[in-house]
């Protein structure tokens, strides 16, 4: 269909994974293509990001727009790419992971993943009339992903702001996108998970 290739698909432990960009709405086309026969009863979850830290007034366009096209676009390019067959299936969970974090620095960040809950909340209205939901789970600090890439000082200052005194565990969020699954009644719904940290 389109003059690009996707590598093949990787097996590990009965589960697939193929990398394609996000920000490209023909790989993201060409990747359903190839894979629609096995596309039934999506539960699509939005956990790409990415983040580029600066106070807003020396903040680079380029390096907003990175941002807004990782965090935000692709997230809509993607659920856009997959409605179409959910709506054939009466059937779709869309998840997305928003962030706590706002703080000095974070202006790309912090507004890509508030809008990501406007767009859950749009797409609730939009779909729930073919059993399609739309949550967001807003998210505190894990011991995953950018979290490992701090040092050590920012680490303990975090954890000692968090009520808890721990970060959480990736089987928190784990447990929380299986009950939105499970749930088709819950859709609009924006669930913190961040051990009171947002008290």
């Amino acid at each position: 269909i389109y003059n690009s290739s996707l590598p093949e698909i990787v097996d590990i432990n009965g589960v697939s994974f193929q990398k394609l960009d996000l920000r490209d709405e023909k790989e993201i086309n060409l990747f359903i293509e190839k894979n629609r026969s096995v596309l039934k009863n999506i539960s699509l979850i939005h956990s790409a990001g990415t983040s580029e830290d600066n106070l807003a007034i020396n903040h680079k366009l380029d390096k907003w727009t990175n941002v807004l096209e990782l965090n935000l676009t692709a997230n809509f390019l993607l659920t856009k790419a997959l409605l179409p067959i959910m709506i054939k299936q009466k059937w779709g969970r869309i998840i997305h992971f928003s962030s706590i974090r706002v703080a000095p620095g974070t202006i790309s960040y912090t507004a890509t993943k508030q809008g990501l809950l406007g767009m859950s909340e749009v797409l609730a209205k939009e779909y729930a009339k073919f059993n399609i939901t739309s949550n967001s789970l807003i998210l505190g600090a894990f011991n995953t992903g950018m979290f490992r890439d701090l040092n050590e000082k920012v680490k303990k200052d975090m954890i000692n702001q968090i009520p808890s005194k721990k970060i959480g565990e990736v089987e928190n969020i784990v447990r929380a996108v299986k009950f939105l699954v499970d749930s088709p009644f819950v859709t609009g719904a924006s669930i913190r998970i961040d051990g009171g940290a947002s008290i």
